[in-house]
């Protein structure tokens, strides 16, 4: 990470690529780096009870209830929507 002088600017080096970013941007991001990390961690835990519901309802024509243990932070009835815009294209 290098700083381009007195523009407050911050260049991210990959290899040969960069991005450029103002310490603004740079601190904004900082704060928001955690609820992102929260984030995740949600998208894991759900992943394998969006799985299982969409090998069920992926055959219903109505929406399919999910089960009583399922994780509470998925919208299945978006879900549901979701798999049938997909699926009847």
């Amino acid at each position: 990470m290098n700083t381009t002088g007195s523009y407050r600017n911050v260049r991210v080096y990959l290899n040969k690529q960069f991005l450029s970013f103002t310490y603004e941007e740079l601190r904004n991001l900082a704060y928001i780096m955690y609820m992102i990390q929260n984030q995740m961690t949600f998208y894991i835990a759900a992943m394998t009870d969006v799985i299982a519901y969409i090998d069920t309802a992926h055959d219903c024509v109505t929406f399919a209830e999910p089960p009583s243990g399922a994780n509470k932070s998925i919208i299945y009835y978006q879900l549901f929507e979701e798999i049938n815009s997909v699926l009847t294209v």
